[in-house]
Parts: C-alpha cells; sequence; structure tokens
C-alpha cells in the first residue's frame, strides 16, 4: 500500500512538472494579436517612404553606431534596418509581452505598428 502510495505521488507530482510553464511572457491583450495580417493591401509599404521616419524617430537612439544602452547592432540604413528584421524586429516590436516589446518606452501605437506588418506583407521593400 505504501508502494501504492509513493507511485501516486510520483505521477502527481510529474504531472505537476510538466503542465507548468516558465515563460516570462507576461502578456497582456492588444486589439490584434495576429501579426500576420496586410493593414493596408491597397497600398505598398516601402522603407525609404513609410518605415526609415518610424525606425529614426525610435529606434536610432539606441540602435546607432556604436549602438547604445545594450542594443546589438545599428538600424541607420536599410541594410542594418534588415538585419533587425532578421533578428526579430516585427516580432519585438509587435508583441504584446512587457518584457521584450521595443522600443523599451512601450509599445508603439496602431497605427505605427500597422505600417510595420504593412512592409512586412509587402515583403520588406526598399523602395
Amino acid at each position: 500500500m505504501k508502494n501504492m502510495l509513493k507511485m501516486c505521488s510520483l505521477v502527481m507530482v510529474a504531472l505537476l512538472c510538466f503542465n507548468c510553464s516558465s515563460s516570462d511572457d507576461n502578456t497582456v491583450p492588444g486589439p490584434d494579436p495576429d501579426p500576420d495580417t496586410n493593414p493596408n493591401p491597397n497600398k505598398t509599404t516601402t522603407y525609404n517612404a513609410d518605415v526609415k521616419v518610424i525606425i529614426d524617430a525610435q529606434c536610432v537612439r539606441c540602435h546607432t553606431d556604436p549602438p547604445v544602452e545594450g542594443a546589438p547592432f545599428p538600424m541607420r540604413t536599410y541594410e542594418e534596418t534588415i538585419v533587425g528584421v532578421n533578428r526579430d524586429l516585427v516580432l519585438r516590436m509587435t508583441t504584446m509581452s512587457i518584457n521584450n516589446v521595443m522600443p523599451p518606452s512601450g509599445r508603439l501605437p496602431q497605427e505605427t505598428i500597422d505600417i510595420i506588418l504593412d512592409w512586412e506583407a509587402d515583403g520588406f521593400l526598399e523602395q
């Protein structure tokens, strides 16, 4: 009987361990949790025409050359920004996580995020 009790306890502990999450993704519900959309299908969004102004206003203060405040790379040009795209830039800008959002000062307005999402949907075009 003791062995059966020990076995049941072990199974319960194992179930608890496997069902618990260690994620630090503290998410806050938002208006558009699906980043795989094209917010403006009737417009082609490009880096030079639409995105550069956002990057310059929101990112370059840290993503400069040399980068500061822990930024891992500069984002002063299209080529440097594409490095960021390849390192989850869009995910970091669109996340609902309070821990991983870029810029660190807080999530950008949805209208700004929609420009980034449209740029992604259009293929990250430069011009």
